[in-house]
């Protein structure tokens, strides 16, 4: 902003120099009014015969006029100053009364730009071109020299706010401007009565003493100074046209800095949206990171899988080598079966009769069982949807209970406020009773005194207290009717008292009638609880028989598969013995086929046997799962326990691991139980195969 600052620095050069040229013509016009003023003392009583006549043959120069026309031409109507001085309203005033109005000082409130007409500027100009001046030279010597310093305190002053602000330059323009229409108008204020005086001067001065050089001077000056102040105008023209640029430089550099705004806030907007896109990158960089993570895991997993699906295939190569072995010893041993194929057969059919008992037992428990837990199932969601209820229920009555509590406590405290408000206006009821009967009293006895004491004073003291027995009356009345309205009050706070501790009453035998409900229905829930954990007992009880009866037809499946093992492998002996002895080798075959095929029925209806098991197994763990779940959600509900299911006997919360998985040998519970029969079963399927 310093080219802002040098270039009203120039501005202030430019008028400083226009207002010293006007200052130097003001002096050489107060010289020539004090030789005047001083010619003139000797011929006072001359002033009135001739003021007229040297007002009129002075105010028609030629090139005053035109320079008048050129500032009418312009709108140069600053120069017109506050001059409303009318042509017919010049008379001849005395000396004293000009030097009063320039002495007064020129408040700040006129520095007001106002327009006149055509007329006031016509005769601001008739008295621009007189040539006559005033003999107040002094007086006004003494304005000018009141008025330059504030000129130039305001000019400092305006030098001083360029470089702080740019708005207080063109407060300073105005103020400039203002002061200098001020100074003309000061100037038109003073002059009709001037010019009167220096027109009667001028008369006497010719008539005494005839010396045309002031006259000629005074023209020459205010020349000069219509050429100033034209020169004025027109640099305050070239200020305004300046301000107006810097007004216009202003607006588009505040444009210009609200477009940087903007352009800043896109710049934070596009930053924040880079950061977030960052932001996304480095979510989704660690999201591959881990997705590859899970390939490699499932890439090893795959690697495991694949290396026991290789053993998986070698062990059945080595099987069915092995069962291609079994096929051709078969082949030979058929032969020499023949004989032994009733017993077997008879022995087949007993076992295979005994398996078909032991499926339709097992297929019974499995329904039972299966209906069991449906049943289970629904009481348990039953119950869970009752608790739920339950809860929901005790939690809004002790909502309701507290409420009721908070609003009761909050009647209790407006019931003790009004009855001390109550209490309150009671006590100052009686104050003021006894306050009025005192008052009474005392205006009672001073009448009383002053009709006995005053009865025949005369008639002054009759009426004075005639009106002071109208006063009390009045004041009587006055006090009753206040009386009256606070009884009103009183009558109305007892009521609304009365209504509210009964509208108490009522609420609280409402909350303790809700409290009783709430409190049978907590004690309903709590016995349908209590008969809910006994019958929730009465299954855990059942599913245990259920889960002992399964592990003992197991054994018993088991005893019952080695002894028909033990009977398979006497007959294989009895077999061999007959192929020593020479039988037939037919028979053996067919023998032996026979009880291949036995032996995989068998092997298939174990395995079916050992799938069941295993879901009936999973089964029960996930019931009791939902059982533990079910358990730890009425322990943490709000009013119901559920605490006494987590310590009873055959609940295990354990996690479900792969099946059969090589490397975990230590495992508890009926997986486990599983697990070892399923490797016995495999382990006495490769013996069956080694040894035949």
């Amino acid at each position: 902003m310093s080219w802002f600052a040098d270039l009203a620095g120039k501005a202030e050069d430019l008028l400083n120099r226009v207002d010293q040229g006007a200052a130097t013509a003001l002096s050489r016009k107060e010289n020539t009014s004090n030789i005047i003023y001083n010619k003139n003392i000797d011929c006072p009583e001359l002033h009135q015969q001739n003021a007229e006549l040297t007002y009129q043959t002075g105010s028609k120069a030629a090139y005053i006029s035109s320079a008048a026309d050129n500032i009418r031409n312009q709108k140069a109507t600053i120069l017109a100053g506050t001059a409303n001085v009318k042509a017919g309203s010049r008379t001849p005033v005395e000396p004293s009364h000009p030097v009063e109005n320039a002495s007064l000082p020129r408040p700040s409130s006129q520095f007001v730009r106002r327009k006149k007409s055509e007329p006031d500027d016509e005769l601001l100009f008739d008295f621009l071109n007189s040539s006559q001046k005033e003999p107040s030279g002094k007086v006004e010597i003494k304005k000018e020299r009141g008025k330059t310093p504030a000129f130039q305190s305001s000019r400092t002053s305006s030098v001083t706010s360029v470089n702080t602000s740019v708005t207080t330059i063109t407060t300073m323009e105005e103020n400039s401007s203002e002061s200098q229409s001020h100074e003309a108008s000061n100037n038109s204020d003073v002059g009709p009565e001037d010019q009167e005086n220096s027109s009667k001067e001028n008369a006497s001065s010719n008539v005494t003493c005839t010396d045309p050089t002031p006259t000629s001077n005074d023209d020459g000056k205010s020349h000069e100074l219509s050429n100033l102040r034209l020169e004025n105008q027109l640099l305050r023209n070239e200020v305004q046209s300046l301000n107006q640029e810097m007004a216009s430089l202003l607006q588009r550099s505040k444009e210009t800095q609200e477009e940087l705004n903007k352009a800043r806030t896109r710049v934070e907007k596009w930053n924040i949206d880079h950061a977030k896109s960052d932001r996304i990158t480095r979510e989704l960089r660690a999201q591959v990171d881990d997705l590859t993570e899970a390939v490699a895991a499932k890439d090893s997993q795959l690697a495991v899988l694949k290396v026991r699906l290789q053993e998986a295939d070698q062990l059945l190569n080595t099987r069915t080598e092995a069962l291609e072995a079994l096929q051709s010893e078969k082949s030979r041993i058929m032969q020499d079966h023949t004989e032994g194929s009733s017993l077997q057969n008879q022995a087949l059919q007993t076992l295979q009769e005994r398996l078909h008992e032991a499926d339709t037992a097992l297929k019974r428990e499995q329904e039972s069982y299966k209906q069991m837990q449906s049943e289970f199932a629904a009481r348990l969601n039953k119950m869970e949807v009752e608790r739920q209820n339950l809860a929901e229920a005790v939690t809004l009555a002790e909502r309701k209970y507290s409420d009721e509590k908070k609003r009761v406590d909050e009647l209790q405290q407006q019931v003790k406020m009004h009855k001390s408000n109550l209490e309150s206006s009671k006590q100052e009821l009686i104050d003021y009773k006894q306050k009025a009967t005192r008052i009474l009293q005392s205006k009672e006895k001073l009448i009383n005194s002053l009709k006995e004491g005053s009865g025949f004073e005369g008639l002054d003291s009759s009426t004075a207290s005639s009106m002071e027995l109208e006063e009390l009356r009045h004041e009587k009345e006055m006090q009753r009717e206040e009386i009256q309205k606070l009884m009103g009050q009183i009558h109305q706070l007892r009521s609304e008292l009365q209504d509210m501790e009964a509208q108490q009453v009522n609420e609280a035998e409402s909350a303790r009638e809700q409290l009783q409900d709430l409190q049978d229905q907590i004690a309903q829930q709590k016995a349908s609880k209590q008969e809910l954990e006994a019958e929730l007992d009465r299954q855990k009880q059942e599913f245990h028989y259920i889960e002992e009866d399964l592990y003992r037809t197991k054994n018993t499946l088991q005893s019952r598969i080695k002894d028909r093992e033990e009977e398979i492998q006497k007959l294989r002996n009895q077999l061999t013995n007959k192929t020593l002895s020479n039988s037939s080798q037919s028979e053996l075959e067919n023998r032996l086929h026979q009880l291949t095929e036995t032996l995989i029925q068998k092997q298939t209806m174990l395995e079916s046997l050992s799938t069941e098991k295993n879901s009936l197994v999973f089964q029960l763990e996930r019931l009791e799962q939902q059982m533990n779940s079910a358990s730890g959600s009425a322990s943490n509900g709000s009013s119901i326990n559920m605490s006494g299911i987590d310590s009873g006997e055959g609940t295990r919360l354990r996690n479900v691991p792969v099946l059969f998985n090589d490397t975990e040998t230590n495992l508890a519970g009926m997986y486990g139980k599983v697990r070892k029969a399923a490797s016995s079963i495999d382990q006495f399927r490769l013996c069956f195969i080694s040894g035949s």
